[in-house]
Order: structure tokens, then C-alpha cells, then sequence
């Protein structure tokens, strides 16, 4: 099966441009110009495919990015929500327990402040222990 030739005369714009393609041909061991000619050419191709395809992949990283972003300040409003539902139901629970008497009155503020500082310590534990989980 014989090979199809397209040919086509250069035209150079300048002078020295010749005169620098023809050094690269010598220096970098090309047959000839037109070898050079064609081998920059696919090489050009080349490296435009390559910049199409890297600029989609910073385009499809930006946009994991900015979705990325969006979710984080979701959970962010999430764990916000939660907190200030927990706080509230506390402070209801808490309300609505019953006033010892006053001679023991001391006493029971004293037990009182003791379950609220164990239950954070617990709820601090509980967020310690699933941050190092999902690590």
C-alpha cells in the first residue's frame, strides 16, 4: 500500500527564522527542515491537546472545590443547629426540675453543677472519640 503525500512549499517571514530553523535541524539531528517542520507541528498538536484537557481538570477541580466548600458550611450550620437544640432542651430539662427544699438547696446546686460539668466532659469525650474515628 503506497503512502499518500501531501506536500506544501514554507514560505519563512524573515530571514533569521530560516537561519534558526536551520541551526535547530543541525543541532538536534533532524534529516531535514521539513522533518523539523512536521515534528514541531505534532508537537504543538500535542501540547494543545494536553492544555484543553488540563484546563477541563482545573475546571472539574474547582468546581469539586466549591461544592467541597458549600458542604463543609453546611455542616458547619448543622453542628451549630444541633448545639443550640441540645443547649435549649437542657436548659428546658433543667427548668423543670423540682427545688429541693432550702435546707438542702446548697447541696443539690452543688450535685446539680457536678451532672452538667460530667455530661459536657461526656459530650466533649463523645466528639473527641468520633473526630479520632474518622481520622
Amino acid at each position: 500500500m503506497a503512502k499518500t503525500v501531501i506536500s506544501r512549499n514554507f514560505r519563512y517571514p524573515s530571514a533569521e527564522l530560516r537561519n534558526r530553523v536551520r541551526l535547530a535541524v543541525k543541532e538536534r539531528g533532524f534529516r531535514s527542515e521539513q522533518a523539523f517542520l512536521v515534528a514541531a507541528c505534532e508537537r504543538e498538536l500535542r501540547e494543545s491537546d494536553s492544555a484543553e484537557a488540563t484546563d477541563r481538570l482545573e475546571a472539574r477541580i474547582a468546581a469539586t472545590l466549591a461544592n467541597t466548600g458549600k458542604q463543609v458550611q453546611s455542616l458547619f450550620t448543622l453542628a451549630h443547629a444541633q448545639f443550640a437544640l441540645t443547649n435549649s432542651l437542657l436548659q428546658y430539662v433543667l427548668t423543670c426540675v423540682v427545688e429541693p427544699p432550702e435546707e438542702v438547696l446548697p447541696a443539690a446546686r452543688a450535685r446539680a453543677k457536678a451532672r452538667y460539668a460530667k455530661i459536657l466532659r461526656l459530650a466533649g469525650q463523645e466528639v473527641a472519640t468520633r473526630n479520632q474515628a474518622t481520622l
